[in-house]
């Protein structure tokens, strides 16, 4: 009875995952259309009934289903961690290059240093006084007290240059040094997915072997709507060259309260009661273009974030002191442990701050 009961299950869910469309954010009171954001927005995860029936079917469908969501989700992690691997790659070959001209703004300040050093040697303290002491009257003196004060000026500059320079180029190797690391410990996290990743298609593969003709499709049916998802993510781009609007949106039920959002989404939300203190960074610099984890080409000036665990399309509210804005999840990260969020340039300004910072995220969702 169980295995009929699965088998009936994986039927349905087949049918309704062939079938399924992502819900689009939509909402008629938007003055902006949507056609401003290419196609709309995924909604986060699958559809109630899907869920339903996932619940229902033998352990083996689930189990290979599952599997399907964490290949997915590890395959994201590697496609958001091959483009920070990108620009860090070209941050690396910035910075050697800072780096290079330090060294060589060096070089030449130690080189002056060192030749004023040979001229202070041979000009000697006693030649300094006997120059002041030949002075035939007051002013011939205080002419050739200014001229020495020039040239103490001249050695004090050199110094001062010799000094900057030296803490130029330690501060320059240091960034090096820190942009080697990210690089060293993203391959490590890139290598340890990819292996997760294969262990999973393994265990799948073997787990499909044995499900029925039913089942197999449905497996199947789930990694193409996968891919359409990611399809529909790609045609839901910003083109990079397109202004963003703002507007003003409303969570229920703080409705006095209104916050920032892309004039593109809807402009009411609902909170479903989870909330917490994120750690917020951002990201922009060299990843403006290239594409997300979701498929979504990053577009700096957007109101997006990047989110290790929250699937794509989570709506996130977020509060800094007087500063609101409504945001969307569309990539992967960040990857520096005790960091939740990655916010984009944009968001990370209407919130004001520039490094990294403490915030409210709360999960809502468009009212319908």
């Amino acid at each position: 009875m169980r295995i009929a009961v699965g088998m009936r299950s994986a039927t349905v869910l087949l049918v309704l995952v062939a079938s399924a469309v992502p819900i689009a954010y939509a909402q008629e009171a938007a003055t902006e259309p949507t056609a401003a954001a290419g196609s709309s927005i995924p909604f986060a995860g699958l559809s109630g009934d899907v869920k339903r029936v996932q619940g229902e079917l033998d352990e083996a469908t689930a189990r290979a289903l599952a599997l399907e969501d964490e290949i997915e989700a590890l395959q994201a992690d590697q496609r958001a961690l091959t483009e920070r691997l990108a620009v860090t790659s070209e941050r690396i070959r910035d910075q050697r290059s800072e780096l290079d001209a330090a060294e060589m703004r060096l070089a030449e300040a130690r080189s002056r240093y060192q030749a004023r050093l040979v001229e202070v040697y041979k000009r000697g303290p006693a030649s300094t006084i006997a120059l002041l002491l030949s002075s035939d009257t007051i002013a011939d003196f205080v002419s050739r007290a200014s001229v020495l004060a020039r040239i103490a000026e001249g050695d004090s500059r050199v110094v001062s240059d010799l000094t900057v320079a030296v803490a130029d180029a330690r501060y320059q190797a240091g960034k090096l040094d820190d942009l080697l690391a990210q690089d060293r410990e993203l391959q490590s996290i890139q290598a340890e997915r990819v292996a997760a990743a294969e262990r999973a298609l393994a265990d799948q593969e073997a787990l499909v072997a044995e499900l029925t003709v039913e089942a197999r499709e449905a497996v199947l049916a789930a990694r193409r709507l996968n891919a359409t998802t990611r399809s529909q993510w790609q045609s839901s781009s910003v083109p990079l060259e397109t202004a963003i609007p703002r507007a003003t949106a409303t969570v229920s039920p703080y409705t006095e309260a209104t916050y920032i959002v892309s004039a593109y989404m809807p402009r009411a939300y609902k909170t479903t009661g989870t909330s917490w203190t994120a750690v917020c960074s951002w990201y922009g610099p060299g990843f403006h273009g290239r594409r997300t984890a979701s498929g979504q080409v990053f577009n700096e000036n957007d109101l997006t974030c990047a989110s290790r665990t929250l699937p794509f399309g989570t709506v996130l509210a977020l509060t800094r002191g007087d500063n609101r804005i409504i945001v969307y999840v569309n990539d992967r990260g960040p990857f520096i442990a005790g960091r939740d969020l990655d916010l984009s340039k944009a968001a990370a300004q209407a919130l004001g701050f520039g490094g990294v910072a403490s915030v409210h995220a709360e999960i809502v969702v468009p009212e319908n």
